[in-house]
């Protein structure tokens, strides 16, 4: 990959490393349904304003939308479901090592449905290798009790590898354009499923939206333009290396935001990490 991509895929690691520290601060004040619902929503109302400054037209094509649609069930439907109700019962953590087995069933579907990322010894070798540095990374934090957790989790993870593959369809689109048709069409989604919960949603203070916000804008809006660029310019496997780097941004984090200790598990756990994106990267 390019320099540019190589930085592109760490700031999607950041902004969305960060999504595992918004979400477990907005399930203080909102249910899981309700949290799924406003971050797909308000980052489609982001996305919009950003249309409009950019003077970008909105297709309103019906086989178009039926494709956000589509990506919209498997890229946040399903994932930010499966992890946001996961994380009532499992840490922060432990949620992003089960998101971290993403790029193994990418690639293991990317190898069957795609033309040009067929699977290779090295891509297998740096996968695994990959997962053994997120747990090397983890074990620190505890597991806990994540039984039924562990499967929504997991169900997220094979999402997103579906969503990777499928979203190729929309290279000829604009990103912005996409990662708009793709929330609109989850916050349709999400308002069916969450009726009741949503309207019946009672606020004390704007303060308690305030990591809803930052979960929407920063780590939704931004994070998805940023995957569309991506996709385009390296593919779904590589792109979702992301899921990775993304523990390493949660530890950091941890680190300035939650007082969590600096381990040698952690040096360790990014060293064995940054082994297996050479691998997969090398031809």
């Amino acid at each position: 990959m390019s320099l540019k991509n190589w930085l592109l895929l760490i700031i999607l690691s950041i902004v969305w490393g960060g999504s595992f520290y918004f979400v477990e601060k907005s399930l203080l004040y909102f249910s899981f349904g309700q949290v799924v619902f406003f971050r797909v929503f308000f980052a489609a109302l982001f996305i919009m304003l950003i249309l409009v400054v950019k003077k970008i037209k909105i297709i309103y094509d019906l086989n178009l939308w039926i494709i956000f649609f589509i990506m919209g069930v498997l890229n946040n439907v399903i994932p930010f479901l499966g992890i946001t109700y996961a994380q009532e019962s499992i840490t922060a953590s432990l949620a992003s090592l089960f998101n971290a087995t993403t790029p193994i069933f990418t690639a293991i579907l990317a190898h069957f449905l795609t033309k040009d990322e067929k699977i290779s010894q090295s891509k297998v070798v740096g996968i695994l290798v990959g997962f053994v540095g997120m747990v090397i990374l983890l074990i620190p934090k505890g597991f806990g009790n994540f039984q039924l957790a562990g499967f929504f989790a997991i169900t997220a993870a094979i999402s997103y590898a579906f969503a990777g593959v499928f979203g190729k369809r929309l290279k000829k689109y604009n990103p912005i354009l996409n990662v708009f048709g793709m929330l609109s069409a989850s916050s349709i989604i999400m308002y069916i499923l969450f009726f009741t919960s949503i309207n019946s949603l009672e606020v004390k203070s704007f303060y308690e939206f305030k990591d809803l916000i930052l979960l929407a804008v920063v780590s939704t809006s931004i994070a998805y333009i940023i995957y569309f660029k991506l996709l385009f310019n390296v593919g779904a496997v590589k792109l979702l290396l992301v899921t990775y780097l993304i523990p390493i941004s949660a530890s950091v984090l941890g680190i300035f935001l939650l007082d969590e200790k600096f381990t040698i598990n952690m040096l360790v756990g990014t060293i064995v990490i940054f082994i297996s994106l050479w691998l997969i990267n090398k031809r």
